[in-house]
């Protein structure tokens, strides 16, 4: 009788190190993504981007706000983090019935990933980066133990013994959540009544050209949610609140409409200064002022690079984004103006100062806080 291939028992060193090398990416990448979940759901501060924010496509905040991502709260990611946990325990107790029970759940969750890829890609219309990356690991695991194990017979016992260890953490998991959104609701309560306490002073007479998020063939006053930042280059909390709002922008992604408006604390092209505080604001402006098109990557860069902001930087810029020649003529300083006049309106003083859905907000309000009001009124 033909004794069978073994992955655990058999000399095939190689297979063993890619199998055991995949189930340690495994772990690595799904308790990456149990943290970004977290993270988006009860958020702590603005940290973010690295691994799960490459760009509009590549974002794991594409499938994180998606319902496939947990369980009655609990993430999925929770099930690759065991998954990863089950292939290195069969390194320890390799018996041919721990063996066949690994290898078959490697086979539903093989298949389980290919089914939430076509989702991502297709339905979502997007992929998480470190979703793709334990996808690739566990078909990688899966590969080993094809090429090297016969043995795919799930045992009953080992497979309810898995299963009471994904209920014990399950269990722990969900108690942890909801003890997390209790204190979410009571945060929530307070910001809503102090929201709906301050008067709705409407949108600017002018919708802005210089956009951060827009909704295809729906004008900004017909946004769900409408968000107006008055802003200064130089500000360091307003690159604060456009993490946040780039941030927003994704999450929300065809229910929020995000206008720019310049509001420099520079005397050289804000007629409420009358000394000077931010001496590269309006030039960053002027540059920025040149190119709507570009207007989210050229804000972005300059708040990602706001330590290097200077005359020569922003020249630079100019160069690359070829607004030089606009930057400098008189027209363009008007325009930054007359953005700068809209804002007279709404009694702006300082930077960020922002409305959301017609309400003026002063300062950096944090991602889980704005988030609480967002929903609120897309609930309404």
């Amino acid at each position: 009788m033909t004794e069978s291939k073994s992955f655990y028992r058999g000399k095939d060193l190689g297979k063993q190190v890619i199998g055991g090398l995949a189930a340690v990416l495994m772990i690595a990448f799904s308790i990456y993504l149990t943290n970004h979940y977290f993270n988006t759901k009860f958020p702590t501060g603005i940290s973010g981007g690295g691994l799960c924010d490459i760009n509009a496509f590549f974002t794991c905040d594409v499938t994180t706000n998606s319902f496939a991502s947990n369980i009655a709260g609990v993430p999925i990611s929770l099930l690759g983090i065991l998954m990863g946990s089950f292939v290195l325990f069969g390194f320890l107790f390799n018996s041919e019935k721990v063996e066949g029970t690994i290898h078959f759940l490697l086979i539903i969750n093989a298949v389980s990933c290919l089914i939430l890829f076509l989702y991502s890609l297709i339905g979502l219309g997007g992929l998480c980066p470190a979703c793709t990356l334990y996808y690739l690991s566990s078909w990688l695991a899966l590969f080993a133990f094809f090429k090297s194990s016969d043995i795919r017979s799930p045992d009953i016992l080992a497979l309810v013994s898995y299963g009471a260890v994904f209920g014990i953490i399950f269990g722990l998991t969900f108690n942890f959540v909801q003890g997390k959104q209790k204190n979410v609701n009571k945060l929530a309560q307070s910001l809503i009544t102090q929201y709906e306490g301050l008067p709705n002073l409407g949108n600017p007479a002018t919708e802005s050209e210089f956009k951060l998020a827009s909704i295809d063939g729906v004008a900004f006053k017909d946004a769900p949610i409408r968000i107006v930042k008055f802003s200064d280059f130089e500000c360091p909390a307003c690159s604060m609140l456009s993490e946040i709002l780039h941030k927003i922008a994704v999450q929300y992604k065809g229910k929020v409409a995000i206008d720019y408006f310049f509001y420099p604390l520079d005397h050289n092209c804000n007629p409420e200064m009358n000394r000077p505080m931010h001496q590269f604001a309006c030039y960053a402006a002027y540059m920025a002022a040149c190119s709507p098109d570009q207007f989210s990557e050229i804000e972005n860069t300059l708040f990602s690079n706001q330590p290097k902001l200077s005359k020569d930087y922003v020249d630079q810029l100019a160069k690359k984004y070829g607004t030089t020649e606009c930057m400098n003529k008189p027209e363009t300083k008007e325009k930054v103006v007359s953005y700068v006049n809209q804002a007279k309106a709404f009694g702006v003083k300082s930077t960020p100062t922002f409305l959301l859905n017609g309400v003026k907000i002063e300062g950096v309000l944090p991602l889980d806080q704005l988030k609480i009001l967002i929903d609120h009124i897309l609930a309404k």
